[in-house]
């Protein structure tokens, strides 16, 4: 199962940072062109950027400390811990597919991101509004 680790340090305090890791309009600046995204499990995610959309399901949630999601064939943790500069941030992808996770699944879980996706339509926060208007 592949592995992909990268940490930054965030020069400001743990508060701000969850903001910019959970914030639509802040994730657009640095994620994707265009993101919806609730921090709250079960919620789903969608990005799009240069035409190319990535879906998944926000996994788990700890207020201002860890995101853990999955979409495609990754499940990604984003830490947040302090750090004398600031908070730290750390990203972890972990690649599934060579994991005995076949189309099958892949299917069933892109089937339970469409079914949640219609429960939630409507919603999205400022950024889905922002598009609306």
């Amino acid at each position: 199962m592949p592995v992909v680790n990268r940490e930054v340090v965030l020069p400001v305090p743990r508060e701000r940072a969850w903001e910019l890791v959970t914030e639509p309009e802040e994730l657009e600046t640095w994620l994707a062109e265009d993101v919806e995204f609730e921090a709250e499990e079960g919620a789903p995610l969608r990005t799009e950027d240069d035409g190319v959309v990535r879906e998944g399901v926000v996994e788990r949630v700890e207020a201002e400390e860890r995101i853990v999601f999955s979409w495609g064939d990754s499940v990604v943790e984003w830490i947040l811990e302090d750090h004398p500069g600031g908070t730290r941030f750390v990203v972890t992808e972990h690649r599934i597919a060579g994991a005995g996770m076949g189309a099958g699944h892949r299917r069933g879980r892109a089937a339970r991101v469409a079914r949640r996706r219609r429960g939630v339509r409507g919603r999205g926060g400022r950024a889905a509004a922002r598009r609306r208007a």
